[in-house]
């Protein structure tokens, strides 16, 4: 099996790589990158060196069985629309973008009918040791026998695989994505304009805080364009005017000293939230993790 990944040289394109080639697929990653060499060589793949945002499509970058595109946001739609109709019939077109609905309808507009279609959305960064207990969302056009490859060998490596239309992917994860990293950024943008020692308060911090400071810190930590893109890219209005019209009423409360609507506010938030008391023993679980980590550290210094 033959695995073309354009954009291989970043983080997302050199997982996959790593993933294909170790599931006995024959891989080749195109993309413009100074360590071309030293990349093949710590990948042990083939390194087409070229720059896909002004590369022509020769027949050496189609003739291939499955098509990943591994590249920004911002391009992918150009990339789709140049080498999406040069793709031979019973090969498989397929994306890792974090937004589905555009991409997955030009995949399917610009390829003939007989190429088989697969956007894919996995909810895990570059860091990921494996594909095990990850989710990844599935949003199949054409499927046929590439497609079944393809599951197959993720399923058998233990991913998490949801199906969902594109729409349906936008929806759930405008939310699951775009609002919690929004909140994120706003808290450490926020810790930023306060200029609050963050290293110092940690001293003071339960096993919860030190947690929750630490996600703020994993947002911060990685590609910043990465990010922006997918606030701009999903349709983040409504949930941003929501938040902030939330954020603005509790506020409000609080200056106003209303124990009783405050109360009343995390009351029907509970309500609606659901099964609140298996979110605190799955919680539960994770403090503990962390505090017997801080304790083993604690304990290994001291020997």
């Amino acid at each position: 099996m033959r695995v073309t990944i354009l954009g291989g040289a970043g983080g997302m394109g050199r997982w996959f790589a790593t993933f294909f080639k170790d599931n006995g697929a024959e891989v080749r990653i195109v993309d413009k990158n100074e360590k071309t060499e030293a990349i093949s060589e710590e990948l042990g793949v083939q390194f087409l060196n070229t720059d896909i945002s002004t590369m022509a499509i020769k027949e050496e970058i189609v003739d291939t069985d499955v098509l990943l595109l591994a590249v920004p946001i911002d391009l992918t739609g150009d990339v789709i629309e140049r080498v999406g109709p040069e793709m031979r019939d019973g090969s498989l077109l397929m994306d890792i973008t974090s937004v589905k609905k555009a991409p997955v309808e030009l995949m399917s507009w610009v390829t003939n009918e007989g190429v088989e279609v697969l956007g894919t959305h996995p909810l895990y960064g570059p860091s990921a040791r494996s594909m095990r207990g990850q989710t990844v969302i599935f949003v199949p056009v054409r499927k046929g026998p590439l497609y079944e490859w393809v599951y197959g060998i993720f399923e058998r490596n233990g991913a998490k695989i949801e199906i969902l239309t594109a729409e349906e992917h936008d929806e759930v994860m405008s939310v699951i994505l775009g609002l919690t990293h929004f909140v994120l950024i706003a808290f450490g943008v926020t810790l930023k304009e306060l200029e609050f020692d963050v290293e110092r308060s940690r001293k003071f911090m339960s096993p919860m805080y030190e947690i929750l400071t630490d996600f703020v810190g994993r947002i911060l930590h990685q590609d910043p364009r990465l990010y922006a893109l997918m606030q701009t890219n999903f349709e983040m209005g409504t949930i941003h005017e929501s938040f902030l019209a939330c954020a603005k009423r509790l506020q409000e409360l609080v200056a106003a000293g209303d124990l009783d609507a405050v109360m009343a506010e995390m009351s029907e938030a509970k309500t609606h939230f659901g099964d609140t008391g298996k979110a605190m023993r799955e919680s539960d679980g994770v403090l503990e993790d962390k505090i017997n980590r801080s304790c083993e550290n604690h304990e290994s210094a001291h020997d």
